[in-house]
């Protein structure tokens, strides 16, 4: 098995540099349970961050010299230089000249460093990989430069960087990525960026099994954007600032053009989807919320037409073993292909992925990888 992202930048910085970094810093991705295309609108969501993470180890170089950045996951990325300052050139170095233009644009001042980067999270798997490195990459400099700021601040910086780069993200990915807690969900309200820790069940009763299709979608391709503006048009033909705004009974007014009505119809129920969802766990109703999850995809496939057939089939195979203890199943994130999430019983948990593997398979030609979801730490340093 591969070592983990943290032992391999610090051996990585080591050998080229003949000294230990200063510090690692670590992100984690994030899956979300459900709640998706509305926080950019508003709304409410319910992330947690999972066990795959970005790890960066850090080092101070001597004065004068450019950045340098080692990319351990990507075949022939060695040694690359950054220079602070630098334009976008639409590679992966964005993902580091975006944080590092937020820092300096917040009055740091950014020595010559020496970076290892390395990562667990599947790149364009809807895990929130970009996300995850540029919060390991704010949090690790902030942490080196001792200018601490918080989880909130950094995802807003993060935010910052993702838009500069091309994607209109909302403030999910990045702030879960920062603030979430071991064995919580984070309950996020978009709108006034409050975020309120939600404890989960415990394993033994139910687990959370991430199913990646092996579908990429490149969210900058202008997909993401086209929602996006759908949602604000939408808002500003109902009156409202933020689509969140609106009630679903203002949809009978006719007021809306096909697609802009199924857009707002997806964000007005997932949002009472995402409360219900959150209320249900935390009695202990897991049937109840693994039905908010089902609905969730049928509204992301039919209204706001994100899914593949790839995802449609592994949450159709989930509900045929409804009465057997998988509780619920849906896509997540961006959508376009990446991953489902589902909620099961853990006695379940290999029937549903050996039924999954088989009948991908047999309709596609190659078989998806799962993983099992434990609701993890967010940013740190490694041993810290």
């Amino acid at each position: 098995m591969r070592a983990g992202a943290a032992d391999r930048v610090s051996e990585a910085f080591t050998n080229t540099r003949n000294v230990h970094p200063e510090l690692i810093s670590i992100a984690p991705g994030r899956v979300n349970l459900i709640g998706d295309h509305v926080d950019y609108v508003g709304g409410v969501v319910l992330p947690i961050a999972i066990q795959r993470n970005t790890a960066i180890a850090i080092g101070r170089l001597p004065p004068g010299r450019p950045c340098s950045v080692d990319f351990l996951d990507i075949d022939g990325k060695i040694d690359l230089e950054l220079i602070p300052g630098s334009p976008m050139d639409h590679s992966e170095l964005d993902y580091l000249r975006g944080p590092i233009a937020q820092l300096m644009d917040a009055g740091l001042d950014i020595p010559p460093l020496k970076m290892v980067v390395a990562s667990t999270i599947p790149m364009g798997a809807g895990l929130s990989s970009s996300a995850a490195l540029q919060v390991a990459t704010l949090f690790g400099i902030r942490s080196l430069l001792k200018a601490p700021a918080s989880a909130l601040d950094i995802a807003l910086e993060a935010q910052r960087s993702e838009h500069a780069i091309g994607t209109p993200c909302g403030l999910m990915d990045m702030y879960v990525s920062a603030a979430a807690e071991r064995d919580h969900a984070c309950l996020i309200d978009c709108r006034h960026n409050s975020l309120e820790q939600v404890p989960l069940p415990a394993d033994r009763e139910m687990v959370f099994v991430i199913t990646d299709t092996g579908v990429r979608h490149d969210l900058r391709d202008g997909s993401y954007a086209t929602r996006r503006r759908e949602c604000e048009e939408a808002a500003r033909v109902l009156q409202h600032p933020l689509l969140s705004d609106a009630r679903l009974a203002e949809l009978d007014r006719d007021l809306l053009d096909e697609p802009l009505r199924r857009r707002a119809k997806h964000v007005i129920t997932e949002n009472d989807r995402v409360r219900a969802f959150a209320r249900a766990i935390g009695e202990g109703e897991l049937v109840e919320a693994g039905a908010c999850m089902f609905e969730s995809h049928a509204s992301l496939r039919d209204d706001f037409e994100v899914s593949c057939p790839e995802l449609d089939l592994i949450v159709e195979l989930a509900e045929t073993l409804a009465d057997r203890g998988v509780h619920g199943s849906r896509m997540t994130g961006g959508g376009f292909g990446g991953c489902t999430i589902t909620m099961c019983a853990p006695e379940v948990r290999e029937e549903f992925e050996v039924l999954v593997s088989n009948r991908f398979r047999e309709r596609f030609g190659r078989e998806p990888h799962s993983m099992t979801a434990r609701p993890e730490a967010g940013a740190h340093l490694h041993g810290g």
